[in-house]
């Protein structure tokens, strides 16, 4: 149902079932299993989601639902969320690696990614609305915060494929093909593996808090750790003597 490979401190995970890597539960359950076995060790700083030759996911997989007991449409539902608070949750930032194909649940797993790069050409949006049913894997909350309410509900209500350059914003970056891309996301991914692990995972944590004093708090015990951290150490004196760091 999946992939996977470890390169340069990158987990990368790739999706590969048949031609459209439909999700079902066991391919959320894989994606699950490979995080917390490898995303959380050490050697591990970047995460990687992509896809096959083809696409990177049509969504779920239709045509298993008629065949779902009740009980089952709800463990597909609760996997999927369990994956995606375990995106968020994971101190390693996910990146996720798009073309082809990228409809439904596949849209909604890249919205749950921190980082998103795209080809040109990818067909998205979320067309569950056509099948009498709706995107049940957190897209519509989490388009309506990223692009607001009003075009969120424009999405998901239509129907439709999205014009990619009405949602620019939500691509780190957009390239002009497959080969492109590759080349982007190793880049990307690459740049920040190179990187203190120990700033990685702040970085992310804070990227997830409210502006709150609560936040801020946490913000200051999180710095007072990091500066007397041994990469911290490495880092400045990199600095000082004009030389590149090594970091752990």
């Amino acid at each position: 149902m999946i992939k996977t490979h470890v390169e340069n401190q990158v987990l990368f995970i790739h999706l590969n079932h048949g031609p459209v890597n439909a999700l079902n539960e066991e391919v959320l359950t894989n994606i699950i299993e490979a995080i917390e076995t490898q995303g959380f060790d050490d050697h591990i700083k970047v995460i990687v989601i992509k896809g096959n030759e083809k696409c990177f996911s049509a969504g779920a997989d239709i045509k298993s639902f008629p065949d779902l007991t009740k009980h089952e449409r709800l463990d597909l539902a609760s996997t999927s969320a369990k994956l995606f608070r375990l995106i968020k949750t994971c101190h390693k930032p996910v990146i996720s690696s798009i073309h082809g194909v990228c409809l439904g649940g596949g849209f909604e797993l890249a919205l749950a990614c921190d980082m998103r790069l795209i080809t040109k050409d990818t067909k998205v949006g979320l067309p569950e609305i056509n099948l009498g049913i709706f995107p049940g894997f957190g897209g519509v909350r989490r388009l309506s915060y990223m692009i607001g309410q009003h075009k969120a509900l424009q999405v998901a209500l239509t129907g439709e494929n999205v014009n990619l350059d009405d949602i620019q914003h939500l691509f780190n970056e957009i390239v002009e093909d497959k080969e492109e891309l590759e080349k982007a996301t190793e880049k990307l991914a690459y740049s920040i593996a190179s990187k203190s692990l120990n700033s990685i995972k702040v970085i992310k944590q804070m990227s997830n808090l409210d502006l709150s004093l609560e936040s801020d708090q946490i913000e200051e015990r999180h710095f007072v750790d990091i500066i007397e951290s041994e990469n911290a150490e490495e880092g400045i004196n990199a600095f000082i003597t004009k030389r590149k760091p090594q970091f752990k």
